[in-house]
């Protein structure tokens, strides 16, 4: 993707960047140290308050929700934890009197623009104050570059807070602001906000993931569609080399504006010793169309690993649970 750096652009990702103009960076969080396994919490921990519990939708694919804007008609978002900052439809910012505003920084990009939401409402959840960007997506949906959808709602949209994305039962659901430490329930884990390569934004990468049992440190991006895409940087250490060179490709159209990645079978793909995708796994390599995260971290996990199985980011704790039940297949 392109996002901006001392506010000029800057080609810089790769899976993160499903469209071919982004990102501001927006707002921050700290960045975790090493390792810790994430504590499972002491029976004495006051219980979990989801705000939101909303059904979990499918754009073209994606997962997506519907919000209110600003009191507006519902509107659908997709839920993006591969970008930092948010975004809206430019027309539709303007036509819910949102007033986009191009800053003054020399060597903005033309058409994006900066605003913010008053109130976004998703279920019985109202956030306030929230910044986005605007840009025309529209015509980029039409270019098959984004889902169709009036925007994005980025992990950043959800600080202090704990997103669940159950893909089994397709719900989505948000906690209150936490103020103290949340159990984490199940295969669990840390994340960091590690930059995707060295001049771009923050974005969630996490420890606990594996391929064919050796450990993958990932970025979690929830408008991938693919299962496990490992960087080239970390092919030999993952004992991958002779997979990543085959030579057949698979396309995806949201990602880099639309990109094709080599894939080999992989014996397993999982989180925290427990099997994600036991049988019929598939392992993606990138192509030279796909930007790649100057071996900050190894790979980019996506939707197809997350089949099944309950997605639980803990932006308070920065702690990272994915479970999957047996009779979840």
């Amino acid at each position: 993707m392109t996002i901006l750096k001392n506010n000029a652009p800057v080609r810089a990702t790769a899976v993160a960047a499903r469209i071919a103009i982004l990102l501001a960076l927006l707002g921050g969080f700290l960045t975790m140290g090493p390792r810790v396994r994430a504590a499972q919490g002491g029976s004495g921990a006051p219980p979990v308050r989801f705000v939101a519990d909303v059904p979990l939708l499918d754009c073209d694919g994606m997962p997506c929700v519907e919000a209110r804007v600003n009191h507006g008609s519902p509107a659908r978002l997709l839920i993006d934890t591969g970008n930092q900052a948010s975004i809206v439809d430019t027309q539709i910012a303007k036509d819910l009197g949102l007033n986009p505003y191009k800053p003054t920084q020399p060597h903005w990009p033309d058409g994006i623009f900066r605003a913010e939401v008053p109130t976004l409402q998703i279920g019985n959840l109202t956030l306030s104050h929230v910044p986005i960007l605007t840009m025309d997506i529209a015509s980029m949906t039409a270019q098959n570059q984004i889902a169709h959808a009036a925007g994005t709602l980025a992990y950043s949209a959800f600080k202090d807070r704990i997103l669940q994305l159950d893909f089994r039962a397709h719900r989505l659901r948000v906690s209150e602001i936490l103020s103290s430490p949340a159990p984490c329930h199940g295969p669990c884990d840390h994340f960091s906000l590690i930059t995707f390569g060295k001049h771009g934004p923050p974005i969630v990468v996490a420890r606990g993931f594996t391929i064919n049992g050796r450990a993958v440190t990932a970025q979690i991006d929830t408008q991938y569609s693919g299962s496990l895409l490992v960087y080239t940087a970390a092919i030999d250490k993952l004992g991958l080399a002779n997979d990543a060179k085959g030579t057949e490709t698979r396309t995806f159209p949201f990602t880099d504006g639309g990109v094709k990645m080599k894939f080999a079978a992989a014996r397993e793909e999982g989180f925290d010793g427990t099997p994600l995708i036991a049988s019929g796994a598939v392992v993606y390599f990138p192509t030279p169309g796909v930007h790649e995260p100057d071996a900050l971290f190894d790979a980019t996990v996506g939707l197809e690993l997350f089949r099944n199985t309950v997605l639980t980011l803990d932006f308070h704790d920065m702690t990272v649970s994915v479970h999957k039940t047996a009779a979840a297949g």
